[in-house]
């Protein structure tokens, strides 16, 4: 793993920056949390200023279409030649000033609303009488009785508008793509409230559109919305007619959260009906330009800062040269040069620790020089000794010529024996390998058993029973030859017995134990000796009285137990039965594996 070693000038160089960074920050943030609902407040205003003027231009265009629809619900001619209209012309005369009449008003509807290009009237009467500013054409008038909002202006008070708001351009004497207009309605009626007429004014919504995108400040978004937050028009024509699902009626914070993006929100009322003027100005660019200022004065710091940091930086380096150049000398004798000495000289703290390195180097070389003579001459010792030793492989080769001498000669008891000795020595010698399956540990049983029996006048029997696979488990060396030499010598003593040894698996769902079972029919043990042994197995005094010297291996049952334990921890369960004259049953199950260590 990779560490950060860093030296103490740039310990001292990092410190001094923290020590000015830490409070330039502090300043920052304390400073930006000050004034972020002043920069707010800011951006608010600003933004209700821009929108009042713009609002005072929407309610210009709106008050036109309202003084239009009054002139056709104010002018008597209009409704004089509505009723005329409905009454019988039955002599030629009537008929001729009614189309006279109809013409010259004609004229002057047509003079009058000349300078209206953006606006489209349309004047029906119940009977005959029709007029529209625009020609049959481009839109037959007796079309809009069909729209659904119609009917609904027979039910509007007298005087009252009913506000359509936005429709698909329905004119085919002006561009129809992406084209809207908003209209209004309003029921022409008599003294008597008879319905004799309808007004009906449409204004094309780009004239709208053109004042809300005059002065737009960078990202600013503003709409037009009815009361139920559909848009009129928009400074971007892609959300015309769209819903906006996060707008509602009523009072609204200084700021609203649209997608997760945080906008500063400004209206204005319209005034002619329930509509609003809204505006929207991402936050981050609302307050930008206040920010700026801010930032300024951040960059001044930080310029002054890094005038103070080379300055910092020159007088650390100066002061620390002396503790830089130890460094490196103690790094070079790290590496082994112990001959190098550091040369620092001066009057301060590191040239005295400097020469008394030196010092200490001095000393080290003399001490260097005496133990290079004293492990010579250890080497050659050792050299000697080894020479006068005995290599145990001629043994173990000399004893195989024995056998095969005896073999030769028909004595084959005597030469198994000396193959038994041989094969026991040589496991017990050759101790490099802690674990060897259980097929091994069971042949230096029976190596050990058949010397046993030679050595005794009694004759133990050995029977052994693997379930497949017991064979090739790894078990630790000599584990169960110091329970069959407990049996030999103080189960039978002087009479013949059984020794069984059963090897069988027990799989779990997430691991495989083997349980191995040593039982005889020796003499077994009292009750009193039973509890001991417990004791001493619950305490893991093993190793108290039953240590090496006591048999051939030098392991004593209760230390087997106690070497299971720090080999598998809690994974180890042991067992010890016995009863005189009966015998003594050891259970042991532990890990199966097949793998060394």
């Amino acid at each position: 793993m990779n560490r950060f070693n860093f030296s103490l000038r740039r310990k001292l160089i990092w410190s001094a920056l923290l020590c000015f960074l830490l409070p330039l920050a502090g300043i920052y943030l304390m400073t930006n949390y000050l004034t972020k609902d002043l920069l707010l407040e800011r951006a608010v205003s600003s933004s209700e200023d821009g929108l009042r003027a713009i609002q005072s231009e929407v309610n210009s265009v709106l008050d036109q279409t309202l003084e239009l629809s009054n002139v056709a619900l104010m002018n008597s001619e209009i409704r004089q030649q509505i009723q005329w209209g409905q009454k019988k012309k039955g002599s030629l005369e009537e008929k001729d000033d009614y189309h006279l009449n109809y013409s010259r008003l004609i004229r002057m509807l047509d003079e009058l609303l000349r300078q209206y290009d953006d606006f489209y009237v349309t004047i029906l009467g119940k009977n005959d009488f029709t007029y529209t500013n625009y020609s049959y054409s481009d839109y037959n008038p007796y079309k809009l009785s069909s729209q659904p909002w119609f009917e609904k202006l027979d039910h509007a008070p007298a005087f009252s508008t009913y506000w359509v708001g936005l429709q698909p351009n329905y004119y085919d004497g002006v561009e129809k793509k992406e084209s809207y207009v908003i209209t209004i309605g309003r029921p022409i009626r008599t003294s008597s409230n008879s319905i004799i007429g309808y007004v009906v004014i449409s204004v094309n919504e780009r004239k709208i559109n053109s004042l809300l995108t005059k002065s737009l400040s960078p990202n600013q978004q503003v709409m037009l919305l009815n009361e139920e937050g559909t848009v009129i028009s928009h400074s971007d024509r892609s959300f015309i007619g769209s819903r906006m699902d996060w707008w509602e009626q009523g009072e609204h914070d200084r700021t609203v959260d649209i997608n997760g993006k945080k906008y500063v929100y400004a209206e204005q009322a319209i005034h002619a009906n329930d509509w609003k003027l809204v505006s929207l100005i991402p936050l981050s660019s609302a307050i930008s330009k206040n920010r700026q200022i801010l930032l300024i004065s951040f960059g001044l710091q930080a310029l002054f800062f890094t005038i103070f940091c080379i300055l910092l930086t020159v007088l650390i380096a100066t002061f620390t040269k002396p503790i830089r150049d130890l460094s490196r000398f103690i790094t070079h004798i790290g590496r082994g040069r112990l001959d190098m000495r550091s040369g620092i000289r001066g009057n301060n703290e590191v040239t005295l620790l400097a020469r008394t390195i030196d010092n200490m180097l001095d000393r080290i070389e003399s001490m260097v020089e005496q133990i290079t003579i004293e492990q010579a001459g250890k080497r050659k010792a050792e050299l000697e000794m080894l020479q006068a030793q005995i290599n145990p492989h001629f043994m173990f080769n000399l004893l195989n010529s024995i056998r095969f001498n005896i073999l030769s000669r028909g004595d084959r008891e005597n030469a198994e024996l000396i193959e038994s000795l041989s094969s026991l020595l040589r496991m017990t010698i050759n101790r490099d390998n802690e674990f060897i399956t259980l097929q091994e540990e069971i042949d230096t049983i029976g190596h050990y058993t058949r010397l046993m029996n030679f050595r005794h006048a009694n004759q133990v029997r050995l029977d052994v029973s693997l379930n497949p696979g017991c064979e090739r488990a790894l078990v630790p060396r000599f584990m169960i030859q110091p329970f069959i030499e407990n049996a030999i010598i103080h189960g039978f003593e002087q009479f013949d017995g059984n020794i069984f040894i059963e090897a069988e698996l027990i799989e779990q769902q997430d691991a495989s134990n083997i349980k191995i079972t040593v039982r005889d029919n020796g003499a077994g043990m009292s009750k009193a000796r039973l509890e001991e042994l417990h004791a001493k197995m619950d305490k893991d005094q093993g190793n108290a009285k039953d240590g090496p010297g006591q048999g051939f291996s030098g392991i004593g049952v209760l230390n087997v137990f106690q070497r299971l334990r720090l080999i598998y921890g809690g994974k180890v369960y042991t067992e010890l039965h016995s009863e005189e004259d009966v015998g003594t049953v050891i259970v042991i199950h532990f890990p199966y594996e097949t793998k060394a260590r």
